[in-house]
């Protein structure tokens, strides 16, 4: 079963959750702001269309399968890089 899958040692059920919770929060956008991101750049990280990733900030639609796990990928990168230790702070 697709939920019982393992990314990273989190599950794609709780990689959902989180992910849900960063867009009808705002913080998807946010952290992609904060690092100087375009919806552009954040899109062909996840190998998607700009108008995919405006759609998902927006809270349109949400990303399913592949696209959510890439996605998922990218802000918690973001997040990582937003803690104290994280890579921004090692620059």
């Amino acid at each position: 079963m697709v939920d019982d899958m393992r990314y990273g040692g989190q599950p794609l059920a709780d990689r959902a959750a989180e992910l849900r919770e960063w867009i009808t929060t705002g913080q998807a956008r946010d952290l992609r702001v904060a690092a100087g991101l375009s919806q552009a750049m954040a899109a062909q990280d996840c190998e998607v269309a700009a108008s995919t990733v405006h759609r998902w900030e927006r809270g349109n639609r949400l990303p399913r399968g592949r696209n959510l796990v890439a996605y998922h990928s990218f802000l918690a990168h973001l997040v990582k890089r937003e803690r104290p230790g994280g890579e921004r702070d090692a620059e």
